[in-house]
């Protein structure tokens, strides 16, 4: 760790003895135990020998998480935003590990799953939330249940199964920029044995970038989506969920210039594209989803049998300026269709043996995934000031269609095994084997890659163990210690204009090492979960713009040590305050030679060659949060404060798109009910100080969203 953060631990352990030893015998309360499936079983979160920050549907609401964006605020050492254009993809960096990437043959480093199914592409994973059950974030590599592409970690979306009671809710709101929002689910059963419910969500505002060339606003967002789920409770022992879900979203993250408190824009293109051209999206981006999920559970030998079944499909269409200048708004234009298949299939059983001495989780794992990618790229020549003809002032850097596959199989097992009355010892391993390949044609062609040298194919396998001991020192206090290998593959750099450029980068692997603390003191009133981290990663896979051609590059070692903390108290039974804090010292390390001063090809050097600082790696994250409960009359209102500090970082390569330190800080007000909880009124601002800080950086820095602010009614039904 920096000299800095070792000088503020004294501080942090006198703030968590202070807190253990606050007399809070006002309280009647406890907290609530949550149960998670971060081992893909059910277990409390206390009792879980993992990094894993869970929430669950109350949590959802009182933190205002509307969407996976809005992790980054609570999650510690989790950094994030949207890509650069995109509000459809997000790029999380976690332990200092992330992709800005969302082309199809980079993979991120933080995997998304949806109930158990991972999601491939980062394009669209920016995912709204209605009727989830609960939100897991497990931090640090996964690679032994969770499989390929978690190095940095995963984030999972558990959604609420159908009810055996009908009932449900519906909920409409109203906000900034003229922001409409409908959302609602009812559970139906048809009898004892089929159980139903469907869901249903609308959001849709004008926007906020103003364009000052035809006075339009942009960045809107218009976005609907659906879900069936079935539950057949086909005997006593079997139990089949099936579910599908779609919907169509339009947001886009086009750049916008500060104005005072304006963002702006001076895009010529917001009706098209010069004449001459032929276009392939409409100005934006637009995303069309169509996913199935099936589980098929039955009890065999023991345990639990799961046959999980996903399907997804992505159609995304965008045209995206990207400015270096107010004066120069479109520098570089894409112009992008692309369709993205995925599909996967897990058998998995889970059980006690050994006389329960032993519980056995182990499975095998397919997924098959097809992209095809037509897209054309743009220099904005006339407006960098080269002298050239009108006809040639829009350039065609490059116009190609690109398909590309993988398939992967993985083969996976872990046991934990009672050590005595109070030890577990996990011993655990995953096998792994994928193959990629790659075909282009146009501008730039599978034959011109080959005859660079490329390889059109790639192929690998790995093994990932994961080693554990947890300690229960009480019933109330769980210590563990772990050893955990995880890898992500290799890819291409698919931007390229020129085949000799399509340069292949290879897989990435890392071993983490944690130390955790689970506790819940003063009868359940405290709870304390402390986390000591170091992660050694070989062949890190980071973008870079290297003169003039993005690329990702295998850029040496990243070495991150750090502690993280989650802090929940019940000073009485209705007033609860919680604390998340992340400190993280992230560092290259063998680095690669040949950097030369200015530097502007080595992406994890500055231009002075030398080693640059990790981009979004703050070395410190902070949440500070409350809410209590007040009875006015026949009224219960409950007002919330969460406040995020994000220390110092920058967001791209070679020191690029510094920001200072920020705090950002949300307000809410929820009422309802004393005498029951039908209704519900929420008002809740997040960023309410209108804060401003760089999230990407692409040519210029790209920021972060402005205040919003929402009031909504809920009415619940039901049992809900």
């Amino acid at each position: 760790m920096s000299t800095q953060t070792i000088a503020k631990l004294p501080r942090l352990l006198l703030v968590s003895a202070i807190a253990t030893a606050l007399p809070l015998e006002a309280a009647y309360a406890q907290l609530e135990e949550v149960f998670v499936t971060a081992e893909r079983r059910e277990a409390s979160v206390q009792d879980v020998p993992l990094a894993v920050s869970a929430f669950n549907e109350q949590m959802i609401d009182q933190l205002q998480i509307d969407d996976t964006l809005d992790l980054i605020n609570i999650v510690p050492n989790l950094f994030g935003g949207n890509n650069t254009g995109l509000g459809t993809a997000n790029m999380y960096y976690m332990r200092a590990q992330g992709n800005d990437e969302s082309v199809a043959t980079f993979d991120p480093p933080v995997g998304t799953y949806v109930d158990d199914v991972y999601i491939t592409r980062q394009n669209a994973n920016n995912f709204t939330l209605f009727d989830v059950e609960r939100l897991e974030v497990l931090r640090g590599p996964q690679g032994t249940l969770y499989g390929r592409n978690t190095t940095g970690g995963a984030i999972s979306v558990i959604m609420r199964k159908p009810g055996e009671e009908m009932s449900g809710y519906l909920e409409a709101g109203v906000g900034r920029w003229d922001r409409t929002m409908i959302r609602g689910s009812v559970d139906l059963p048809v009898n004892d044995r089929v159980l139903t419910k469907f869901s249903y969500y609308s959001v849709d505002d004008d926007g906020y970038l103003n364009n000052t060339v035809d006075g339009k606003t942009y960045n809107a967002v218009d976005s609907t989506g659906w879900r069936a789920a079935f539950r057949f409770l086909l005997t006593d022992t079997v139990t089949w969920d099936v579910s599908v879900d779609g919907g169509d979203t339009q947001a886009a993250n086009i750049h916008g210039f500060l104005d005072g408190d304006r963002r702006v824009s001076g895009s010529n293109i917001t009706s098209g594209l010069p004449a001459g051209l032929v276009q392939k999206a409409d100005y934006g981006n637009q995303v069309d989803m169509l996913n199935i999920v099936s589980n098929l559970a039955w009890e065999v030998g023991g345990g639990t049998a799961n046959f999980i079944v996903g399907s997804r499909e992505i159609e995304q269409d965008f045209l995206i300026n990207f400015p270096v200048a107010p004066t120069i708004p479109d520098f570089f234009v894409i112009d992008n269709l692309g369709e993205h298949d995925m599909f996967s299939a897990e058998l998995k059983w889970a059980g006690n043996i050994m006389d329960d001495r032993v519980f056995l989780t182990g499975g095998i794992y397919y997924m098959d995934e097809k992209n095809t990618t037509d897209w054309r790229s743009y220099l904005d020549l006339a407006g960098v000031g080269v002298p050239v003809p009108p006809s040639v002032a829009f350039l065609t850097l490059a116009d190609r269609i690109m398909d590309n596959t993988t398939e992967s199989l993985a083969i996976y097992a872990q046991a934990d095994i009672k050590i005595g009355e109070s030890g577990t010892l996990t011993v655990g391993a995953r096998y792994t084997d994928e193959e990629k390949d790659v075909a282009l044609v146009g501008s730039v062609t599978s034959e011109q890659i080959a005859a660079a040298g490329v390889p059109l194919e790639q192929s690998e396998s790995k093994v990932t163990p994961r080693l554990a001991y947890s300690h229960a020192i009480n019933d109330d206090m769980m210590a563990y210690v772990s050893a955990t290998n995880g890898f992500k593959s290799g890819g291409w750099n698919a931007r390229a204009t020129v085949g000799s450029e399509f340069l292949p980068f290879g897989p990435e692997s890392i071993w983490a090492y944690e130390a955790g603390l689970r506790a819940d003191w003063l009868d359940g009133r405290l709870r304390t979960n402390l986390t000591a981290f170091y992660s050694d990663l070989d062949d890190l896979q980071t973008t870079a713009a290297v003169n003039g051609i993005f690329t990702t590059t295998n850029a040496g070692g990243l070495e991150v040590t750090g502690f993280e903390a989650e802090i929940t108290a019940l000073p009485t039974e209705n007033w609860q305050i919680f604390a998340t804090l992340g400190l993280q010292d992230a560092k290259y390390v063998d680095l690669p030679s040949g950097c030369s001063v200015p530097n502007t090809s080595f992406a994890a050097y500055d231009v002075d060659c030398n080693a640059a600082t990790p981009k979004r790696s703050p070395d410190e994250t902070f949440t500070l949060g409350t809410f209590v409960d007040f009875t006015v009359g026949e009224l219960v209102l409950t007002p919330s404060v969460m406040v995020r500090y994000i220390g110092e970082n920058v967001t791209g390569t070679r020191n690029a798109g510094p920001n200072d330190s920020t705090t950002i800080y949300n307000l809410g007000l929820r009422v309802s009910m004393a005498t029951n909880d039908l209704w519900e009124l929420n008002l809740e601002c997040k960023n309410c100080g209108d804060e401003t800080f760089t999230q990407s950086n692409l040519f210029i820095p790209y920021y972060n969203l402005p205040e919003t602010w929402m009031a909504s009614v809920k009415f619940r039904f039901g049992n809900r």
